[in-house]
């Protein structure tokens, strides 16, 4: 009976182990991280960019393979994107409607990975971007580097409309200043994972 038991609770000490292994995680690193959003104007063109909070979430990676990787909420508040231009910077906050939609909100549905190699990769984020209470299905295209063990950077850029999202593009001094409708956004994220990063966690989702 104690042989047993002992046998019982081996088992239960491997199986809590090889799952502890499959799983990691991955944290968003704010100093060294970007989202930058560019646009023109019939004067100049202009640049928001993201203020990361300094506390920002883990990510779960299942199986410890970013193509597992799936319905995950990426949320930022509206507030977060600065200018250096103040007056930029309110009308952007008002035509966005933070009052009413305080978060922009990307829902990763999956990652399609291609061209793993040890030390980098290519992917496609597709997923639903939600802005002013409006939703847009986008592909979000990435290329990703790794940094050493447990670092990584993925960057990217997608062009978009504001009338995606029924924004109305802001103006100034009674409509002698008027922003264009294309914008583009440009990604630079870096993550740090908790275990070491392996080539499986990279390993293509695509068939042969």
């Amino acid at each position: 009976m104690l042989f047993r038991l002992i046998h019982l609770f081996s088992l239960f000490l491997i199986v809590l182990s090889n799952s502890t292994i499959a799983q990691n995680s991955i944290h968003l690193v704010p100093e060294t991280s970007s989202i930058r959003v560019f646009g023109t104007s019939n004067i100049h063109d202009w640049e928001m960019y993201v203020e990361f909070q300094t506390e920002t979430s883990d990510y779960e990676i299942p199986n410890n393979s970013l193509k597992n990787l799936k319905n995950v909420e990426f949320k930022i508040e509206g507030n977060q994107f600065k200018s250096k231009e103040s007056a930029m910077e309110k009308k952007a906050h008002k035509a966005m409607n933070l009052s009413q939609f305080p978060y922009i909100t990307f829902l990763l549905k999956r990652i399609t990975i291609r061209n793993s190699k040890p030390t980098n990769f290519n992917a496609i984020a597709i997923g639903t971007l939600i802005i002013s209470g409006q939703s847009k299905d986008v592909k979000l295209p990435i290329k990703g580097n790794i940094l050493g063990n447990r670092k990584m950077n993925i960057t990217g850029y997608i062009d978009l409309k504001m009338s995606d999202f029924k924004i109305k593009p802001p103006t100034a001094f009674f409509g002698a200043i008027s922003t264009a409708n294309e914008i583009k956004i440009a990604y630079s994220i870096d993550f740090t994972s908790k275990e070491k990063i392996s080539p499986e966690m990279l390993s293509s989702n695509l068939n042969p």
